[in-house]
């Protein structure tokens, strides 16, 4: 089935920055089209492909297209998406009722990867690990290390522990995630309400469960507030070392400068040891968008940053001062909006569960 949904762009709201000159030409607004445009939303995976809760998507540095699939912690990898070549491909890890439960997020390295692995990604989930609710939840839950090479992701199980490289477990309910370098990955952690720097150092090999090596650093400001099975995705900036989050139930944009602050007191480490468990204070941040209705999805873009609002379907662009110069309804509707990305083309695409569907943004 290959279906088409038109879509008017919407103008801008009068939300953004006072002062802000009408004659600035937008310039990277046109991701989301320009005022009066008609738009068009094409599906590449849809209930006829067996999608039936996509959260979050993102692209490996092949040009796949991966999607989580919540509802069954299934994976799809796409090869050539939206091509007449196009290959779905839909996985589950061997242990994913641990590893991929509840996946919320996804996060992708922006490089090619010399590693005994290749490129590899993050996941983490909105989980309190109860094994899809056969046990009670124990809270040892957080990002997780993978590869994208497809002949060991949810292929190899060698331990009985899935095709996993590595994983911490300080940040259960885990709603956003974000690469910043090497194994380095930030994630949102919903049931601390803080944001937290994961850094796995050498990973364990597949399937292996030695965490010793972790360093984790929860930054004591800014708090931010989880909303249940709702996203709250953040974006890392290669270029500032700013980190961006949609910080959802409080209904805002944040920006953190990751190169200020200082190491704090040590925290109670959880089920497992590991090298460095602490506070990191002192962080300089600030709000850059207020009064939206539960943003969600957060996507990058050159010097645009995108935001999905979950509450309300809408898309909006923004500067990175967080100046708004575009804005479209996506028409999916409330609590429907997920994972947003831009392609290795530069075009948008998006995660909804109204339909269900992954659909990407065509404009004229």
């Amino acid at each position: 089935m290959f279906l088409f949904v038109a879509l008017a762009c919407v103008a801008p709201t009068d939300t953004a920055a006072e002062g802000d000159d009408p004659a600035v030409d937008p310039g990277p607004a046109s991701i989301l089209g320009d005022e009066g445009d008609d738009v068009v939303w094409t599906p590449i995976l849809t209930e006829d492909d067996r999608l039936s809760d996509p959260r979050d998507l993102g692209f490996d540095t092949a040009g796949r297209l991966w999607v989580a699939n919540r509802e069954d912690d299934r994976t799809f990898i796409v090869s050539d998406p939206g091509t007449d070549e196009a290959d779905v491909d839909r996985r589950r890890d061997g242990y994913a009722e641990h590893f991929m439960e509840e996946t919320a997020a996804f996060s992708f390295e922006a490089l090619s990867g010399e590693g005994k692995y290749g490129p590899e990604f993050g996941s983490c989930g909105e989980s309190l690990n109860t094994y899809n609710d056969q046990a009670v939840g124990n809270e040892f839950m957080g990002p997780v290390l993978w590869t994208t090479m497809l002949d060991v992701f949810a292929e190899e199980d060698p331990e009985g522990l899935g095709s996993h490289l590595d994983m911490l477990h300080q940040s259960p309910l885990c709603v956003g995630i974000a690469w910043e370098k090497d194994n380095v990955y930030w994630v949102f952690d919903g049931f601390n309400d803080r944001i937290v720097r994961n850094d796995f150092l050498a990973d364990h090999d597949i399937g292996q469960d030695d965490h010793s090596d972790g360093v984790i650093y929860e930054y004591s400001e800014p708090e931010v507030k989880r909303v249940e099975n709702a996203p709250g995705h953040m974006v890392f900036d290669q270029d500032s070392g700013m980190l961006y989050v949609a910080d959802t139930g409080n209904d805002r944009i944040l920006r953190i400068d990751t190169a200020t602050g200082s190491k704090g007191k040590k925290l109670r480490q959880g089920l497992e040891p590991i090298d460095t468990y602490a506070a990191w204070d002192d962080v300089e941040w600030e709000e850059i968008v207020t009064d939206l209705d539960n943003p969600g999805g957060l996507a990058l873009h050159d010097d645009t940053l995108i935001v999905g609002e979950w509450g309300t379907g809408m898309l909006y662009a923004y500067t990175l001062d967080g100046e708004l110069i575009g804005s479209l309804d996506t028409g999916v509707g409330e609590k429907a909006l997920y994972g947003i990305e831009v392609g290795p083309d530069g075009d948008l695409w998006i995660a909804e569960t109204a339909t269900p569907a992954v659909l990407r943004l065509d404009l004229p």
